[in-house]
Order: C-alpha cells, then structure tokens, then sequence
C-alpha cells in the first residue's frame, strides 16, 4: 500500500526548503512555507482530496529518514544489542557517541526536517475548512483521527530523539520540542517542555481515538487500536502505569489481533500484514527503498553495517525460535566481528527490501501491560503476560517466579529480545536511568554512564542560528 514519491509530490507538494542549505543559505527548518504547493483555497476541498492528502502522509512516514530505516535503526546502534561491522558507516556518529551538529551523515537533520514536514502536512488536514456531509462525515472523520493520532506519534518521535526522558526531571520540565500546531511564516518558536509536549501528544492520540471509527484495511493504516497502542507505551515511558495498562488492555481485548504462531514467527514482517500486526509500514515490490531500507544496514546484500552483538544472542535460549533471527555469513572475519548477521528483515532477490517494518505490534502491548502491572503491584498478571510473549517463542520457558526489581529486570529482558532490531533499546536503557554498557564492543565507546547529554541527538544548527528562541542541547 506505501505510494509512491511522484504521488505525495504531485497531490501534496509540501516541501520544506532543505535543499537551500546546499546552496550556502541558512533557513528555518521549520519555516513550513509551502513555494511550490496547491493552496487550501485550491485543495482539501472534497473528501478525495482528503483521502490522497493522508496517503501522502503515510509515504512521508515510511521514507528511510524516517520509519523506512533510521527511527529503527539509529536507537538500536546507540544500545548494546548491534556492534559496528568493520566498514560501518551510516549512523556511525552515533552508534560511537560522536555525532555533532556537523556530523557529515547529517541525521539530526533529516529527523528534525522530515518529521516536521510530515507534521505540516497533518496540520493541514486538521486545520482546512472543510465541512463534510452526513454521507462523508464517518470518513472524513477517519482520516482527520488518524492526522491527528499521526501527529501524536511525531512528535512522540520528535521528544524521544532531542529530549532526555519524561523522568529526567521530576516535573518533566526540561527542554522538549516546539509544538508547531498551524503554519505561521513568521513563526520562531521556542522549545516547549517535555511535559508540555507529553500533553500535546496524549491531546492528539485522544482526539485521534475519539473521532476513529472504520476499521482500516490493513495494518498499513492508522487505527483506532493502532492509536491506543501507541498511547500505551506513551503512557509506560511517562510511568502513568495505570492508563499504560489500560489501554494496553483495551488493545488485548478488542480482538482484532492474535499473536502469531511460534512456526510463522521468523516470517513475521516478510511478507508483513500478520495477524499480530497493529501498526507497521508496508513496502512493495514496485516501491520499496533497496539498500536504503532497515534491512539494508544489516544485510552482506545490503550496506551490512551492524551486525548483533553476542551479548544479545547470549541470552536466546537455543530452543527459542528468536534464535533464528541470526544467521551465518561465512564472509564475516570471525573474531571480535563474529559470523552472523541479523535476519529479522530477511527478503531477498526480487522481493528485498519489501519486509514491512513494525511501529507497535500485539506483542509489545503484552509487555508493556506486563511492565506496567508489575509497578502497579499485579506481579501474577505480570508474569502470566511476559510468559505469554516467551513461551510463544519457547514453549519449554522455565516459570518464572521473580518478584520486585527482578521481576522487572526479566520484563525488561523480554523486551531486548522480543522488540531487538525494532527501535527500542537507547529509549529502555534511558527510561530506566541505566548506564549503557557494551560487553560485546567494536566502537570506539563501550560504556557511556547515565544521566549523558550524548543520549539525546542535538538541535541542527540550521534551526538553531536562524531562531533566537531555540536552545541547543548540552553537549553540541
């Protein structure tokens, strides 16, 4: 279902003005002029015009700057789980705790730069004066719940990426994002905080649940399930267990999803679509991305830039079917680079590059109820949902029967192995206020000690020369 490029450009045309810093001229990168787009006036005047607005939106969440590659990749080589190959390159700034605000592989940017354009481009839908009719107003209804759910999980991409976790301060009011809700030429906004910014994020995945009310055809689309999942783990990284586990729950119950069978495990995102699939970024064999795809920085086919660290296989029992996650490359040197490589993107040939890449699957809901029951003091509903997760994989799974911090510490165990190579690993190590530490280490940098200004990316200084009223992180 992912569309095209020539199509968002051509309905769309929503551009931020990136390319002129090629050309030697500073500019706001969230100065969201619109040069060479269809004006309100002109579009988002009929349902049609809405339906292709939101497909438009979809495509810019699933570009490599994006889902497509970095949102996934970026947190994971910035944790324990993936080692540097020898000839690593993309995000090896900061996978090695290096990267600066002139980084030659300018991520921070394209993170600041393309998430913002997609939240302009969902400000639009819900910002046009478009009253629907009563044949229409259920779809319409749809689409502007799943702008505004959408907007919601952007700017949750945004706080986690440039701000230190809703914990690092006891009243979450150290420096988050600007929240940027309707396009204003003149507009030079200030970082708000992060809890300023958690309550715009809970506002608008609220708002999104309210007004969804069609089932979408597939998990390439937004839903109302979709937006209470994602909510979930907005609610666990904000430790408001009690409306983690809530919603969590809601999502559990509704019946829409089934975890898959331990036999269709490994066959999970290729060919994608699975009956555990909540929300997740579908790629086809006439449009997919190639080597610039997530399966690409760990594929010998691929750039092959990361490849799993032995600290991570350690602890996959040899009857877990997650084992099969890794597989051998007898090109590989050996040594400290090992032989294997990671497998959970595993299309090749004709198809590569066409493995769906998930945002929140059935699985990780079941833990996050699992983590939040076990602070909320249910530890039997804790473990009966990590065990749920393990023993799907690994039927033979010992009981578990820790309680307290040890409890958690096998939740948080789970999730390493469940939710690996799926952009969770720096955001778990930070949330939990844990020093990241490598055991298996090919970078320069094997451990880095929390609290660290370096687990967070640093404002482009693009933005920051050109807006008086934008911080720059600690650190850059």
């Amino acid at each position: 279902m992912k569309i095209l490029k020539s199509l968002k450009i051509a309905v769309l045309s929503v551009f931020m003005a990136l390319m002129v810093f090629l050309a030697g001229c500073e500019k706001n990168l969230l100065d969201l002029t619109p040069h060479q787009s269809v004006s309100d006036e002109e579009f988002l005047k009929t349902l049609s015009d809405f339906k292709a607005a939101i497909i438009g939106v979809y495509d810019q969440l699933s570009i490599p700057d994006w889902y497509g590659r970095y949102m996934l990749l970026v947190p994971d080589v910035m944790g324990e789980d993936v080692k540097q190959n020898a000839q690593a390159n993309r995000a090896k700034e900061w996978a090695e705790y290096n990267g600066s605000t002139t980084t030659t592989h300018r991520i921070d940017r394209e993170f600041w730069a393309e998430i913002y354009e997609g939240i302009h481009m969902v400000n639009r839908i819900i910002n046009a004066d478009f009253e629907p009719s009563d044949a229409v107003r259920d779809e319409y209804n749809q689409i502007l719940g799943e702008a505004y759910a959408i907007r919601g999980l952007a700017y949750f991409d945004l706080v986690r990426l440039f701000a230190q976790h809703y914990t690092f301060t006891p009243d979450a009011s150290h420096p988050g994002v600007p929240i940027v809700l309707e396009f204003d030429i003149n507009q030079k906004p200030a970082r708000n905080t992060v809890k300023e910014v958690y309550d715009q994020i809970i506002s608008d995945f609220q708002k999104g649940i309210s007004l969804m009310t069609i089932d979408p055809p597939n998990a390439g689309r937004m839903s109302k399930e979709a937006a209470q999942a994602l909510l979930s783990r907005v609610y666990l990284y904000k430790e408001d267990w009690a409306k983690a586990e809530e919603l969590a729950t809601a999502v559990i119950n509704s019946g829409k999803y089934t975890l898959v069978s331990r036999d269709q495990y490994l066959n999970m995102f290729f060919p994608g679509l699975s009956s555990e699939a909540i929300f997740e970024m579908v790629y086809t064999v006439a449009d997919n991305p190639g080597s610039n795809h997530l399966g690409g920085m760990y594929k010998s086919t691929g750039y092959g830039d990361y490849l799993p660290s032995n600290d991570l296989i350690s602890m996959i029992d040899d009857n877990d079917i997650r084992k099969g996650l890794f597989i051998v490359d007898p090109e590989l040197p050996g040594g400290k680079w090992g032989n294997l490589r990671v497998n959970k993107y595993p299309s090749s040939g004709a198809e590569i590059a066409t493995d769906n890449l998930p945002v929140i699957r059935l699985s990780e809901v079941y833990l996050i109820r699992a983590e939040a029951r076990a602070h909320l003091g249910n530890e039997a509903g804790a473990i009966e949902d990590l065990m749920t997760i393990r023993r799907r994989a690994w039927p033979d799974a010992p009981d578990v029967t820790a309680t307290g911090q040890d409890l958690l510490e096998e939740i948080y165990k789970e999730r390493r192995i469940e939710l690996c190579f799926e952009g969770h690993r720096i955001f778990d190590i930070t949330r939990q206020k844990k020093d990241l530490v490598r055991v298996d280490c090919t970078a320069p940098v094997c451990t880095v000690p929390y609290p660290n200004d370096l687990f967070i990316l640093p404002i482009p200084f693009e933005e920051v020369n050109v807006n008086p009223n934008i911080t720059q992180n600690p650190g850059y």
